[in-house]
């Protein structure tokens, strides 16, 4: 049954501010502020990022805050990037559709924490060609409840080992073509999906990538060997896996048998 149309406003509502938030945090982190100063990384008010200002509450709200001031900070002038309201408008959307495919529940809630999470992590990948190590924690964390809930931990370990088993074994063979924090972020990964979910993940992944990287070179023109964030395509993998996975293996059967 699906969720009522007030139901999906009010998780896209919800969802706007859990994109302020981790959209903000992935700007901490690319400035070194949650290294320096986690607790003020976590609990500080947003600011203006060139004259330091605090905005008012209006202008605090998700989405409707950056239309208000009209791109721009109220006491500098300063123009607030517009990637501000587009990342809040991805995870509103993103909340409705994690509740349309899997209806309200509780897993349904941690399915979407990890989907912000996933996305967070992208961000930050893309700005600083980093994964952070905290953040992995915290994705192992939000995955304890969707395992235990599947009830299925050999298929949790086979899916830690298939990928990264695999990916350690591809890091050897192209040695520099990947970082440590995109194997750690592949076992993490593996653990939440188990053995036939991370299968989609790894093709997804790695096809996505392998596309955007040729296209990066004949956009670009730039070179094979140029390094580019691969955790945003394992993020947008494992968004896809754990919203259409199960069709995406159903398909897969259906082709072959």
């Amino acid at each position: 049954m699906s969720p009522d149309i007030p139901v999906l406003i009010s998780a896209f509502i919800a969802g706007t501010f859990f994109g302020s938030f981790f959209y903000t945090l992935a700007l901490r982190f690319a400035s070194g502020l949650i290294v320096r100063n986690p607790l003020r990384a976590l609990f500080s008010r947003s600011h203006c990022p060139l004259c330091g200002a605090v905005p008012g509450s209006l202008f605090m709200v998700p989405l409707l805050g950056w239309f208000f001031s009209a791109g721009k900070c109220r006491s500098c002038g300063g123009r607030i990037p517009v990637l501000y309201p587009l990342w809040e408008l991805a995870y509103g959307l993103l909340a409705v559709v994690v509740l349309q495919v899997n209806g309200p529940s509780l897993n349904t809630l941690f399915v979407y924490l990890i989907c912000c999470t996933a996305l967070c992590i992208a961000i930050i990948d893309f700005m600083t060609m980093t994964v952070p190590d905290s953040m992995l924690a915290v994705l192992l964390l939000l995955s304890v409840y969707p395992v235990v809930n599947r009830g299925m931990f050999l298929d949790s370990f086979y899916g830690f080992l298939l990928l990264s088993v695999f990916f350690l074994m591809v890091m050897l063979i192209f040695p520099g073509a990947f970082g440590a924090g995109d194997l750690k972020y592949y076992a993490v990964a593996g653990i939440l999906l188990g053995l036939e979910q991370s299968v989609v993940l790894l093709e997804v992944s790695l096809v996505s990538g392998a596309v955007c990287g040729v296209l990066w070179v004949l956009v670009k023109r730039g070179s094979l060997r140029q390094k580019i964030p691969f955790a945003p395509f394992i993020s947008a993998a494992l968004v896809i896996t754990l919203l259409f996975g199960g069709r995406i293996t159903l398909m897969y059967y259906n082709m072959v048998y």
